[in-house]
């Protein structure tokens, strides 16, 4: 199959704990398929190598030797965290579809997500600059494609607005981008993060994640907490929530992403075209209330369920200025998870046709699953998973693919259907390691419900023998 042409330069940036570092030439943070276990024991016990005393968003390098080498091609997962299910599934796509040469106008741009994105938003506007300028000795017209999932779609629109990425940009396509935030990194700053395997604690990230300037940068930008006294945002909460710092709260708001928003207004509407794929099925942690000792997180904001890819709120997928671009803005809505929406089938043919220019025939429906399972089980544990599809009378199956061989680690099974539409399925004990878990319509309901992923690290309750040279220790 011919190549299509592709003129511009494509840059892909993933999200937070998308990038292997490494120190002094050492890997520190690199977990591969079948290793996540044990990638959770020494990075709780390597937490000081990765924390950040502090991160002057002036300043390029820490000092620290940490520098972020690679994207992550597979699926990288810290349950309960963040989980992306690899990139090397989209780079496979764009370099098989499109005459690329990777490297040159096909760029993955690794960068260390525990820092201020500030910091690597001045990185991609070098990039961009040196492959650019080779480029257009090539192709005078040449500019950027920035395809961003997660927290890569937040640098590529500081680099938009606030370096005047825009003037070289043809296009933002971006994955489950939390422009407005996520309320996990809430969640994560006040109730800290801490990962059990039966009595075992595997690993407690809780100062990590509180001193990531990256996390401030996930903080929902709309009122979200009830403190008692209606919802606020949390850089107006001031000192009243644990765990948070509200200078560093505040500045995430103003000098982030009140400045992105500052920077629209400054070229015209079509200087560059986004396109936003937005999870909408999912349960979604969208508001939080304090009931004087814990932060509690729900589903719901205000009393309504707005959905989400189970990450990122569906209202916090698009950019805010697209709130008044409508009808003539139309994002494009998956029902896959946020850590797997990259992958999607129908997401890659939508990306394939956005790349392509084809004409716009509009977006079908969705016919969405919500999915509920386990991301984190001890060995001997039975995987439970609950399904609730959009349309009834619809027959689900369950599959499941051990991502280091990528065979099937059991039969199919299928889903039972109660009368409220729940389709429920229990999984045998599997041995320690990483999966992927597919939802799907079969028989006649093929088709009629798009596939839903799930990622699940099954876990050995026994302290694995950690050589104490290891580099992920150093």
């Amino acid at each position: 199959m011919a190549k299509e042409p592709m003129g511009d330069v494509v840059v892909l940036l993933p999200g937070i704990l998308g990038s292997v570092l490494t120190r002094d030439g050492k890997e520190v943070w690199a977990p591969s398929p079948g290793a996540i276990g044990r990638a959770l024991w020494t990075l709780g016990r390597s937490v000081k190598s990765l924390q950040l005393d502090d991160d002057p968003w002036e300043t390029d390098d820490l000092g620290d030797g940490v520098v972020a080498t690679r994207v992550m091609p597979d699926i990288h997962i810290v349950p309960g965290l963040w989980g992306i299910d690899g990139y090397s599934g989209i780079s496979r796509m764009v370099t098989e579809r499109f005459d690329v040469v990777p490297g040159q106008t096909f760029i993955e741009f690794p960068y260390d997500w525990r820092r201020d994105n500030r910091v690597a938003a001045r990185h991609l506007r070098r990039l961009a600059d040196e492959k650019l300028h080779a480029q257009r000795q090539v192709n005078p017209d040449a500019k950027l494609v920035l395809i961003g999932h997660s927290m890569g779609g937040l640098v590529a629109r500081y680099f938009l607005e606030c370096l005047d990425g825009w003037r070289d940009t043809r296009m933002l396509i971006t994955f489950g981008t939390p422009y407005r935030g996520s309320i996990n990194a809430v969640d994560f700053l006040v109730n800290g993060f801490v990962k059990k395997v039966g009595p075992l604690k595997v690993a407690d990230l809780s100062g990590l994640l509180r001193s990531m300037t990256s996390v401030y940068q996930l903080l929902p930008v709309y009122p979200c907490v009830d403190l008692g006294d209606g919802y606020q945002r949390v850089a107006e909460t001031g000192d009243r929530l644990p765990g948070v710092d509200p200078a560093r709260a505040a500045s995430a708001l103003a000098d982030f992403h009140r400045a992105v928003e500052a920077g629209v207004p400054g070229h015209d509407q079509a200087a560059y075209a986004i396109h936003s794929v937005v999870g909408i099925t999912q349960g979604t942690k969208q508001s939080a209330s304090w009931d004087g000792k814990r932060l509690l997180i729900e589903e719901r904001h205000g009393g309504e369920d707005m959905g989400g890819d189970g990450t990122v709120p569906r209202a916090s997928a698009t950019p805010i200025e697209t709130d008044d671009w409508q009808p003539a803005y139309q994002p494009m809505y998956s029902s896959d998870r946020h850590a797997s929406l990259q992958n999607a089938e129908a997401v890659q043919t939508q990306l394939l046709g956005i790349l392509t220019a084809q004409p716009f025939t509009g977006f079908r429906a969705v016919q969405g699953v919500r999915l509920e399972a386990d991301e984190l089980l001890a060995t001997g544990e039975t995987l439970v998973l609950r399904a609730l599809p959009d349309r009834a009378n619809l027959t689900l199956q369950a599959s499941v693919v051990d991502l280091t061989t990528e065979r099937a680690a059991t039969a199919p099974v299928t889903m039972r259907r109660d009368t409220d539409e729940v389709h429920h399925a229990e999984v045998p004990p599997l041995p320690p390691g990483d999966y992927r878990v597919r939802v799907e319509g079969v028989g006649d309901s093929a088709g009629l419900a798009d596939p839903v992923h799930g990622l699940v690290c099954v876990f050995d309750d026994v302290a694995p023998d950690i050589d104490p040279l290891d580099p992920m220790l150093q």
